[in-house]
């Protein structure tokens, strides 16, 4: 038993199945965008840093459930926070998701359709 242990084939098993994971998880994504993609609203809540990634955090609603979501972003634009955008989700599954950042949205009743509240300039 140590002796497999201290080969290198652990190493190598740990490689095949995090490579197995990260494959799944994108052709999974793939599939549900091909078969199952549905539009919304959904409103960028922030743009994050981590590591040498940035990352657009929004929020969005079906059904009237709240759902999160975190797209990669190759170019970053601070005028995006708080504003809104087209999202792409699987009907199957809306934790499948994506804020598409070059289709902003800006018709108040489509935002409130959407399940947001605006802010009304009178208050």
């Amino acid at each position: 038993m140590m002796d497999w242990l201290n080969s290198k084939k652990p190493v190598k098993l740990l490689l095949v199945l995090a490579i197995c994971f990260f494959s799944f998880k994108y052709f999974r994504t793939i599939y549900h965008f091909k078969f199952y993609s549905t539009y919304t609203l959904g409103k960028c809540t922030s743009i994050e840093h981590q590591n040498a990634s940035t990352y657009a955090d929004f929020i969005f609603f079906v059904e009237g459930r709240q759902y999160d979501g975190s797209t990669k972003l190759k170019e970053v634009n601070s005028i995006w926070v708080n504003k809104y955008f087209k999202v792409r989700y699987s009907s199957k599954n809306p934790e499948i998701n994506e804020i598409l950042l070059d289709e902003m949205i800006t018709d108040p009743k489509a935002v409130e359709a959407a399940g947001f509240k605006l802010k009304s300039k009178i208050e």
